[in-house]
């Protein structure tokens, strides 16, 4: 059971993120993170120095975790004994347009919003993004190496660029439909995706 303080610690992080999700990380200030959950702003500096320590703690502890656990554990418990790893590829990517269409269709990808906003903009932040880039492209081409050890894809394969493509279909595909508000626009795409993982089987 967490203490009270770290519950109003994570009250501070949980709406970070919702607003952040929404409004960006430049359009939320530190006033909109206490207004939603009707605290002060000494309560907010009793955690955080700054807006952006909290959104560095939105990215370690919500964003972060997030991740590891749908990609890598998605993979280890649920599809990791099956014997074609490109289906369990293949098999995360339908698991994740089940969960999240609706909200990507509406407010993107909480990753993917940060890194187009902070890239530019604040390098240190940006730094932490490319951190859960990073666990999520080990878990691909691990997958993908897989792939190859068992000869289902070819021992040529660049199989560092292709999770990099991977990735960026995703999100690509999830900023497209984000565009148009229509998940049915991420369900054609993600289609086009599985196709070509498919593809890579010889």
């Amino acid at each position: 059971m967490m203490h009270k303080t770290e519950i109003k610690r994570k009250e501070i992080i949980d709406a970070a993120f919702e607003l952040m999700l929404s409004k960006g990380y430049e359009g939320t200030s530190i006033q909109d993170i206490t207004d939603s959950i009707q605290a002060t702003k000494g309560l907010f500096y009793h955690y955080f120095d700054s807006k952006k320590e909290a959104a560095a703690a939105v990215i370690e502890e919500a964003i972060k975790p997030a991740y590891y656990e749908f990609w890598r554990h998605t993979w280890d418990e649920m599809y990791g004994g099956g014997e074609n790893p490109l289906e369990n590829i293949i098999a995360v990517i339908e698991k994740l347009y089940k969960r999240k269409a609706e909200e990507f269709s509406q407010t993107g990808c909480p990753l993917g919003n940060l890194i187009l906003e902070l890239s530019a903009k604040d390098l240190s932040l940006a730094k932490l993004t490319d951190e859960v880039i990073f666990l999520w492209h080990a878990q691909l081409e691990k997958t993908l190496i897989k792939a190859k050890e068992s000869k289902i894809i070819s021992l040529d394969a660049d199989t560092a660029n292709i999770s990099n493509f991977i990735i960026a279909g995703i999100e690509g595909c999830i900023m497209l439909s984000k565009s148009k508000h229509d998940k049915e626009i991420l369900k054609g795409c993600f289609e086009i995706l599985k196709n070509y993982i498919r593809s890579l089987q010889l």
